[in-house]
């Protein structure tokens, strides 16, 4: 099978399935491939999703389906009758879960996948999401390029790399096509309360505009990230299921650091509401803010600027704008265990 023909030929629309099409970054990947004109089927375990609409395709079609729970059989009946040209694994557990939630629902999702994708009739190319917490803490004050050592130092990032690993592996085997991207940090509307930057706009969406001002007690915020846009992140998950080959692991990220506590203040400024930040030191009862460990972090995305075509292209002002706007919206309350 050529590539042309993977992808569906002239004509013919491509077909996305998007696991965690409920979740945080699943939200802006089913909105973001549906404006390219792929036919999307957005997977869930039973969540309610918000349906794409307006011209083009028709709107994102739901598939409750809980991966890791569902025999190999099964599974492989369900995902041969959707068909679909490429599989973006979104899903997973981050904010908030137990090292067992993480397990099941970061590696155990993927080993099933990993079972099921290469008996389908055709099998679609696989696009992982991983993480920049796959990596852990930089040797070097540099850009962590694709070719850095994982060493993971969380829970979460240890199974992400076992997932991706166990990814990789079989592509070398030739089983399937697949991607692993290792995403930074994403900012946007409907991030989870659970993180840094969603819970401070659930709280100051709790604030009444005109009274007495909150205060934020949060642990120390000296840690610099890079933070990159949701929906920046969504049109590269997009580029690289348009590429005409699977690049092994790109980086997706906006190449730059910026310390968390400079973010946390300027969403306190876009938000207008009264508050007054306290960055307490850490001990044990405080513990630090999510990503609060002190070490600078910053991705090398050069590489996806050569393969995918793609950079990003948002400022986080206006990610944060988006955050601030949609925080208490119903659609993007807590979210438990949804992808970052």
């Amino acid at each position: 099978m050529t590539v042309h023909e993977h992808r569906g030929g002239p004509g013919t629309a491509r077909h996305v399935l998007v696991l965690g099409g409920s979740g945080f970054v699943g939200r802006h990947l089913t909105t973001a491939f549906h404006r390219a004109g792929w036919q999307v089927t957005a997977v869930s375990r039973g969540e309610a999703l918000q349906p794409g609409g307006g011209p083009g395709p028709a709107a994102p079609r739901r598939l409750a389906l809980d991966v890791p729970g569902t025999d190999p059989g099964t599974l492989t009946d369900v995902l041969g009758r959707a068909a679909p040209h490429v599989v973006v694994n979104a899903a997973g557990a981050v904010w908030a879960a137990s090292e067992e939630e993480m397990a099941r629902g970061n590696v155990l999702l993927v080993d099933r996948l990993l079972t099921v994708l290469p008996r389908l009739p055709r099998p679609p190319r696989l696009l992982q999401l991983g993480t920049v917490h796959e990596y852990g803490p930089p040797l070097d004050d540099g850009p962590v390029t694709e070719a850095a050592a994982l060493r993971p130092v969380s829970g979460y990032g240890r199974t992400k790399a076992r997932a991706s690993e166990a990814v990789l592996g079989a592509a070398r085997d030739g089983a399937l096509e697949a991607t692993v991207l290792r995403v930074s940090n994403a900012v946007g509307a409907g991030l989870p309360r659970a993180s840094l930057l969603g819970g401070v706009a659930a709280e100051l969406a709790a604030v009444p505009e005109h009274g007495a001002p909150a205060v934020l007690r949060l642990g120390p915020l000296t840690a610099r990230r890079d933070f990159v846009d949701a929906t920046d992140v969504a049109e590269a998950v997009v580029a690289a299921a348009a590429a005409p080959a699977a690049v092994p692991v790109v980086n997706i990220g906006r190449g730059t650091s910026v310390a968390a506590g400079d973010l946390v203040r300027r969403l306190l400024a876009v938000s207008g509401r009264p508050a007054e930040l306290v960055e307490q030191q850490q001990t044990a009862a405080v513990p630090a803010a999510p990503g609060g460990t002190a070490y600078a972090q910053r991705l090398d995305i050069t590489l996806a600027r050569r393969a995918l075509g793609w950079r990003p292209s948002r400022e986080l002002d206006d990610s944060l704008r988006c955050l601030w706007l949609a925080a208490g919206d119903p659609p993007y309350a807590s979210g438990r265990g949804a992808r970052k």
